[in-house]
């Protein structure tokens, strides 16, 4: 294969040998996949490439995104088994049927917590692990159903036989990326500029019972309930908001507090720096809130979604133990009292198998999918990148 002797394509210069597709329906997999892929760093036999899967009611343009990252992008009718031989997907959703290679699905949160989604609500079924995700005409779709600890199992249900032998437990490469950061903390708050004060972040998830859509004010109350010499307060909120409401109106929305001091963190970058960073957390049902908690942070739930959760999940456990933020105390003494969530280490481990091992077990799989021995060098979690405000 001259020019470039091994090399995937006919000009190429370094010896490819087996090629990754990136499936990104919006901006949280594309997060996640920043997660997942370095457990191909350094190996110069694999090469990975990107493709839009369309269909997420958040669909933004991504293109920037790509760009900015110096990814290689390919339409998706071009993904085909000639090109690529798996495709890794941070979600069971789409028309991965359509993808001729082997597929491996995976959580693009903390884990399969939650129902999944429709336009007039939420299903019974886990999203993530519902039938239609994962099987089409009755036949399995992934190769690899990566889970973040063995309780999911049996989330599964009843499906078909064939898929439970495609199901393993990796843990979550994303907890071990924020755990590994935590020696280096001081780092990231000095990024931020926080100095000796206290941070103070509030995080979003998206929909009707999110914290910003229950309390949208609470950001600009906390930044005048907390005096500006000894506290600093972030606001992160899930890229789907972003999507849907757009950065100026987000913006705009903020202006009062973000001129108070209110740091904004884009949906793009820094929420994992910001959240290894952070004092206290104002939290809801989203991901953040359970990251948060397991990694021992101070943790006030200000909303909780639980007819979202799946009962007697993880997610749903914090519901019932962690502190809530109330209307009837002044702001500052709910934060001053809020503490760590009783028995979090505990949580932590009912939640994220594998502890700073995950990134070994995922990239095991992966190798297997690719039919390629693993690289001789340890797998590891990167820590996570600094943020710095703008």
């Amino acid at each position: 294969m001259e020019p470039g002797a091994g090399s995937r394509e006919p000009w190429g210069t370094v010896p490819v040998r087996r090629r990754v597709l990136g499936v990104v329906r919006n901006l949280t997999a594309l997060d996640r996949l920043g997660d997942v892929l370095p457990v191909l760093a350094d190996d110069f036999r694999v090469e990975t490439r990107f493709t839009r899967a369309e269909g997420s009611a958040f669909d933004t343009d991504l293109s920037d995104h790509f760009r900015r990252a110096g990814m290689r992008v390919v339409p998706w009718q071009r993904a085909s088994a000639a090109e690529f031989d798996l495709a890794i997907s941070p979600s069971g959703n789409g028309a991965l049927h359509e993808l001729d290679m082997p597929v491996l699905t995976l959580s693009h949160g903390a884990g399969h917590h939650k129902h999944r989604p429709a336009a007039t609500g939420f299903t019974s079924e886990v999203a993530g692990l519902s039938r239609d995700q994962l099987l089409r005409h009755g036949e399995p779709v992934p190769a690899a159903v990566c889970l973040t600890h063995q309780d999911q199992l049996s989330l599964l249900g009843r499906h078909n036989p064939r898929l439970r032998e495609r199901v393993g437990v990796v843990g979550d490469p994303c907890f071990d990326r924020l755990r590994a950061s935590l020696p280096a903390r001081e780092r990231y708050r000095n990024a931020l500029g926080i100095g000796d004060r206290e941070l103070v972040v509030l995080t979003s998830t998206w929909g009707e019972r999110a914290l910003f859509a229950r309390r949208p004010e609470l950001a600009a109350e906390l930044v005048g309930a907390l005096p500006a010499e000894t506290h600093t307060i972030a606001l992160v909120l899930h890229p789907n908001v972003w999507d849907l409401h757009g950065p100026w109106q987000i913006e705009q929305w903020t202006r009062r507090a973000r001129d108070a001091g209110l740091v904004l963190v884009p949906p793009d970058r820094g929420w994992k720096a910001t959240l290894v960073a952070a004092d206290t957390v104002v939290a809801d049902h989203g991901s953040l809130g359970l990251y948060a908690a397991a990694l021992g942070k101070r943790l006030l739930l200000g909303s909780f979604g639980a007819r979202e959760i799946v009962a007697n999940t993880p997610r749903y456990e914090l519901g019932k133990r962690a502190c809530h933020l109330t209307g009837t105390a002044e702001l500052k003494e709910q934060i001053t009292a809020a503490a760590p969530v009783p028995g979090h280490e505990r949580l932590a481990a009912d939640t994220f198998a594998n502890h700073d091992r995950a990134a070994g077990e995922l990239r095991r799989v992966v190798y297997e999918l690719l039919d390629l021995p693993e690289p001789s060098w340890r797998a590891t979690a990167p820590p996570v990148d600094p943020f710095v405000p703008e």
